[in-house]
């Protein structure tokens, strides 16, 4: 079960092809090699499971994968390590529409899994016109960056409401 707001898709504005202007960044297609390269130069370690790069990032899972059906999206999911009782949804719930109302970035989601629930992340852009290597950079470490604010900001909201 899945609750709380699901993020719109995040597009990224693109020249049409045969519109670059001079002294532009080449743009490469966002696709798995180029992800894995990425994650690789920063010295993350990760594996291929199910079409997704995964990998731990503190206390989050994340993995990274190319969607749709010309693979035009880059889809970064974060999953926190841990669970909480199935009695705290509402709570949960709670901080995933405080994140989601006031903040940009990966969207929050509560998810119901057989050891209770978990926190989920959820970052989609469209990467169809391809980027060039300093806005996927800061396009992965924003994705990566996010999760872990949002991890944070929960906690923070849960250790304030736990304390009242």
């Amino acid at each position: 079960m899945i609750s709380a707001r699901i993020p719109y898709v995040y597009r990224m504005h693109h020249m049409e092809e045969g519109h670059e202007q001079m002294g532009q960044p080449m743009k490469s297609v966002v696709d798995n090699d180029r992800i894995k390269r990425w994650l690789d130069a920063q010295g993350y370690r990760v594996e291929y499971y199910e079409l997704s790069w995964v990998g731990l990032w503190g206390n989050i899972l994340l993995d990274f994968s190319v969607r749709g059906e010309h693979d035009e999206y880059l889809v970064v999911r974060g999953t926190e390590r841990g669970s909480h009782p199935n009695v705290q949804h509402d709570l949960l719930e709670d901080c995933c529409n405080a994140w989601n109302r006031d903040y940009e970035g990966p969207a929050a989601y509560v998810q119901s899994s057989e050891e209770g629930l978990v926190f989920r992340t959820l970052l989609v852009v469209n990467c169809q016109g391809g980027m060039d290597d300093d806005q996927f950079d800061r396009l992965m470490k924003y994705a990566m960056a996010g999760s872990d604010g949002f991890l944070g900001f929960a906690q923070g909201q849960l250790s304030k409401i736990r304390m009242a």
